[in-house]
């Protein structure tokens, strides 16, 4: 079987209301990856994307240069727009990102150096590693984020310091081959998640954390408890189960 190579990733995003924070992510990414490095960046967008959002994707695709910005309509409903996204990624590697600014993108460069060393194995950001910071997070959505890890840390038993960050470069046919099960926000807990079950190897880099920049996030701390759920449920699935071919 042939070596897995790192040869170009596919960035994925989704757009609902964001304007300004969506053209500086882009922009985030094009500043500082090399273009080389980059097979395209996806905009999914709901059919719910306001009029404002609409014309920054227009607006991006025709300024795009040396790196195609692809905009698509979401199909699947609610967060189906990650599994669309996936669906047509060409990149040997993808990599979900938000769009309202609540991660430091400027760390990207170090996964894709990562990717290039270690093409077989997921390279994640972190929020809790030494030196990391949280700007405009709620204190008890903090500690309950943090109680979170240490339990996943346990129930898993991996040394990773954030289980709930889908924000990772990972091989597109590992996503490809993956049976997803969800269809609302817990769908960015099974991105990590059946990965570990599957024994993929996973590598942490640091990121700064940032209250939402713009637009409302649909998430909610009552729906974070669902969480708990699909982590239960994973932890005990058997492989095949997690694979759509039932192969890994």
């Amino acid at each position: 079987m042939e070596m897995l190579k790192f040869e170009k990733l596919s960035i994925m995003m989704g757009a609902v209301t964001e304007t300004d924070s969506l053209r500086e992510t882009v922009k985030t990414i094009l500043d500082f990856c090399d273009a080389e490095d980059l097979c395209e960046i996806i905009i999914c967008y709901a059919d719910r994307a306001t009029p404002e959002t609409m014309q920054v994707i227009r607006e991006l695709e025709s300024e795009q240069d040396k790196v195609p910005i692809v905009a698509i309509q979401q199909k699947r409903p609610f967060m189906g727009c990650i599994n669309d996204a996936i669906d047509i990624s060409r990149g040997s590697h993808c990599m979900l990102v938000a769009s309202d600014g609540a991660l430091d993108l400027t760390v990207i460069p170090q996964l894709i150096e990562k990717a290039k060393l270690e093409p077989e194995a997921i390279h994640s950001l972190s929020r809790w590693m030494k030196g990391c910071r949280f700007y405009g997070y709620g204190r008890f959505r903090k500690i309950l984020n943090f109680c979170a890890q240490k339990f996943l840390a346990v129930l898993y038993m991996r040394k990773l310091t954030d289980f709930t960050i889908p924000v990772q470069i990972a091989p597109t046919e590992l996503y490809k081959s993956i049976r997803f099960e969800e269809t609302g926000f817990p769908i960015l807990i099974e991105m990590v998640l059946k990965p570990i079950r599957l024994g993929y190897k996973f590598t942490e880099t640091p990121t700064n954390c940032y209250s939402r920049k713009e637009g409302k996030s649909s998430n909610s701390t009552k729906q974070t408890f669902s969480y708990l759920r699909v982590a239960l449920h994973i932890r005990f699935m058997s492989k095949e189960d997690i694979l759509l071919t039932g192969k890994e």
